[in-house]
């Protein structure tokens, strides 16, 4: 569905165009009527950029027009409301229906523009510029998104090379580093071991130990764990008066495993899989380390009309 969404480039003529009778334009005013005419349907416009920060289509409009009041073609009269410019109108009245980055080059305002960005000319040309179709924004997030699987790929077998105590251990720090249990130094105890009857772990939610959750940790490679595990760790809990349990697991549950943690409503069964322990991991900072941080910042406007 995401690719049936206009990159930026092939939204400019059309913004331009919708601009041409003069009236100037909302924003929103400018997003509804381009999503009438490229025909996308709310599915299309509750599609989100990587970050998740902002939906797609409004993330690429923008784009497009910052891009045409870059080169003199619109203009803002004031904030978010944009109206045609004296130059715009004069190229609605050529003979052409597409414009793209390549095209913006014959303008002497957005040549000064792309200029102070510190990039050599010659680094990009005109046929790179018409094959671009992500926004900044889209690029951060695929790019971000691609370091994270790296990484991911690379915890998940670090994690696999280690014991099965090592990785016990692994789990309720995470599941710590999460919020679970008291934001002490020791609100877990790793109990795996012969006669623990399916539990590894526990994480204490209060300094009595009254509520507590129970943990059962695989580091497989490869097998996917089976509905027999998951029934045997609800057993587990049984044995203990508890119904609620985080299994977790470096490699994949089967699907009647997943059926199978789902079938009694009274119990409260959380599986974590391989992928989503390496996410988890990331987003709480266990396991890596932040390496460098970029700050992608806007123009405050509050603080302008505040003024």
């Amino acid at each position: 569905m995401k690719e049936q969404i206009p990159d930026f480039q092939k939204i400019m003529y059309p913004a331009l165009s919708t601009l041409g009778n003069g009236a100037p334009f909302t924003a929103q005013e400018l997003i509804g009527h381009l999503a009438k005419h490229f025909q996308l349907t709310d599915a299309h416009l509750a599609i989100m950029v990587p970050s998740g920060q902002q939906p797609l289509f409004k993330n690429r409009v923008t784009w497009a027009v910052t891009y045409l009041k870059k080169a003199g073609l619109l203009k803002a009269i004031k904030r978010g409301v944009y109206q045609i410019t004296e130059a715009g109108a004069a190229i609605l009245k050529q003979n052409i229906n597409y414009i793209n980055l390549a095209y913006l080059e014959r303008f002497d305002a957005y040549k000064e523009w792309t200029g102070s960005f510190g990039k050599p000319e010659e680094a990009t040309t005109p046929e790179e510029k018409v094959i671009v179709s992500e926004t900044p924004e889209e690029l951060i997030g695929e790019s971000l998104a691609r370091v994270h699987a790296s990484i991911a790929a690379d915890l998940l077998e670090t994690l696999k090379q280690k014991t099965p105590a090592q990785f016990e251990k692994f789990v309720l720090l995470l599941l710590q580093g999460m919020g679970y249990g008291m934001m002490e130094e020791k609100a877990y105890e790793v109990v795996g071991q012969s006669g623990d009857f399916g539990i590894d772990g526990i994480i204490y939610q209060d300094k009595l130990g009254i509520d507590r959750i129970y943990v059962q940790a695989k580091k497989w490679n490869d097998n996917k764990v089976q509905s027999k595990e998951i029934r045997d760790f609800i057993g587990s809990l049984s044995l203990r008066g508890t119904n609620k349990g985080v299994f977790i697991t470096t490699s994949r549950f089967t699907d009647d495993a997943l059926k199978t943690a789902k079938m009694n409503p009274q119990n409260t069964i959380i599986l974590i899989d391989g992928p989503k322990l390496a996410d988890f991991a990331i987003q709480f900072n266990v396991g890596v380390q932040v390496k460098k941080q970029y700050e992608l910042k806007d123009l405050d406007q509050d603080f302008f009309d505040e003024l």
